[in-house]
């Protein structure tokens, strides 16, 4: 059958109505601060084969994980053994595709009159499931069982409820039970909305009528990517970059490289070149590499392009095994942001040689997260913060970069301040801009900033943090911003330059200041306007200094700037 344009508008509304009611209840019913105040989680829908139809949340880039998970939740409880009301969940990076393993994935079929139609899926962090360290992601983890609790496709809830046995086994391996079982009973609820929504769809329309529909969302993202392929120039073009060091061998750096061919309306990415799988914590499974190099396609082509399953088909991917992006089991995956942030800088420096009209700058390496564990938080029990480090992007052709908006995943907010204060015995001393932190150049990139924390009770800190030493390229005559740094107690004798992937144990009055890299510029500073640097300047984004020696302004930039 063919269903009508207004019609297949009309039900892919409704999708994406489902989509964004379960990404709402997945963020309004979570516990902890990283899923519902940094959002650290997705929720959306798939076809019975897991192939992603819509996909709510910040980070998108979850999207190749779903079918994964789904596919192995069908591999050890096949399709006519599932039953209504049937829920899953699983952590697995290397059976279900999930980046890391406090990342975990909830799934939930989805019936029409017995007939399984699709799922209900959710992927989102946890703040800590055990393992070396508060946090769960140990700089000194060597192998996935360092990680915390690894669980293979298991049923969490049936019609008669919640199964209290795997309840039992996860809160036996956390260090705050309370808050993962309630953040993951909030995935799993958002996933039970979800399909309960999609059956009432079909109870409307008809199920052939809305699995048509799933199709062409897919489609359509497929034909448009391959539209967008099909106006570029056919060709080839190679980026890498470098991450600092594993954690393991810390004079070694780690190159990812790619080098990317465009023949009519395909795309190939071969990732062969790219260092071996490292024997610290900075490894990917592919599921992970693929999604950060789809989402820099994406970028490149058409930000507007819907993410679902579509944006595989015109893209084939080398990545070769035993690598930095496709390791071998069990290698640990733990600090995998970084790896994936500068596989997709990569890709997207590559593309931008072939489509320069949507050339973009990389974004300020140095992402990662910070983690501090307390024996007993401002309530009297345990606690972890888990915070994102962001960065902020790269300048464009048009425009400069945004500051404090993390690349690849746009909407992963930091915690607010009174968050971090309210829950944790911490204070925050500084949450500000950086002065000359932008990499410089026609369009500079976005402002780095630094947060300042001083702990209030003893705890453990592990820094996951990365590019202290190699900062983020610049594009087309642009600048590198200055390098991300972690500093233990600057203001004190004892002050301590901290390397990208460490743990300590800190006193409490310890401070810990993160200063997180700007974006890279665009185009050569000198052919930045002048009104536009006297603006910075006054804003105190760039130095007076900088201005006369990088911008190459003087004598007109005094007034109203800031010393």
């Amino acid at each position: 059958m063919s269903v009508d344009p207004v019609t297949t508008e009309v039900v892919a509304s409704r999708l994406r109505e489902i989509a964004a009611t379960m990404e709402y209840a997945l963020y309004h019913s979570g516990y902890s601060p990283i899923l519902r105040e940094s959002k650290d989680g997705t929720a959306g829908l798939t076809d019975p084969q897991g192939r992603v139809v819509l996909i709510g949340g910040g980070l998108q880039y979850h999207f190749t994980a779903y079918q994964q998970a789904v596919e192995a939740v069908l591999g050890r409880y096949p399709a006519a053994r599932l039953q209504p009301g049937d829920s899953f969940i699983t952590n697995d990076p290397y059976r279900c595709g999930c980046p890391h393993a406090p990342d975990f994935v909830a799934l939930t079929p989805a019936f029409y009159r017995g007939t399984l139609i699709g799922f209900g899926v959710s992927l989102a962090h946890k703040p800590d499931i055990g393992g070396l360290v508060p946090g769960s992601s140990g700089a000194a983890a060597r192998e996935i069982y360092h990680d915390g609790l690894l669980l293979p496709p298991v049923r969490f809830q049936t019609e008669r409820g919640i199964e209290e046995s795997i309840e039992a086994i996860i809160a036996n391996n956390g260090r705050v039970a309370e808050v993962v079982l309630g953040d993951l009973r909030a995935q799993v609820g958002a996933t039970r909305i979800g399909v309960e929504r999609l059956a009432a769809v079909c109870e409307e329309y008809g199920e052939p009528v809305v699995s048509e529909v799933m199709q062409s969302l897919m489609g359509f993202a497929a034909r448009r990517v391959a539209a967008e392929l099909r106006d570029w120039p056919d060709g080839s073009a190679a980026a890498e970059g470098f991450l600092d060091h594993d954690g393991a061998a810390k004079d070694q750096p780690l190159r990812i490289a790619v080098r990317a061919s465009k023949s009519g309306e395909r795309l190939r990415l071969d990732f062969s070149g790219t260092a071996a799988q490292a024997v610290g914590p900075v490894n990917l499974v592919a599921a992970t590499a693929e999604a950060a190099a789809l989402q820099a396609v994406l970028a490149t082509c058409d930000p507007t392009i819907p993410v679902n399953a579509g944006l595989r088909e015109a893209v084939d991917m080398v990545l070769p095994e035993g690598t930095l992006v496709n390791a071998r089991h069990p290698a640990t995956v733990n600090l995998y942001f970084p790896t994936a942030h500068l596989a997709y800088n990569v890709v997207l420096a590559a593309l931008g040689r072939l489509n320069p009209a949507r050339a973009v700058a990389p974004s300020g390496l140095g992402s990662g997260a910070v983690t501090i564990g307390y024996r007993k938080s401002r309530s009297g029990k345990p606690a972890v913060l888990y915070e994102l480090l962001n960065t902020s992007l790269g300048g464009t052709s048009r425009h400069d970069g945004a500051a404090i908006v993390m690349a690849m995943n746009h909407f992963t907010p930091g915690a607010p301040v009174e968050i971090f204060e309210s829950e944790y015995p911490l204070r925050v001393r500084a949450f500000e801009l950086v002065c000359d932190s932008a990499g410089p150049g026609r369009y500079r990139g976005g402002v780095g900033y630094a947060r300042e924390f001083e702990v209030l009770e003893d705890s453990v800190l592990t820094v996951r943090s990365s590019n202290h030493i190699f900062a983020a390229p610049g594009h087309s005559g642009g600048m590198s911003p200055r390098p991300s740094r972690v500093i233990l107690n600057p203001d004190r004798s004892d002050r301590e330059e901290l390397s990208a992937i460490e743990t300590r144990r800190l006193k409490a009055g310890d401070v810990i200041r993160f200063e997180r890299s700007g974006g890279a510029g665009y185009g050569p500073p000198r052919e930045r306007a002048p009104e536009a640097v006297r603006e910075d300047v006054r804003n105190g984004y760039v130095s007076r200094e900088a201005a006369a020696e990088v911008y190459g302004l003087r004598g007109d930039h005094e007034g109203g700037a800031p010393p």
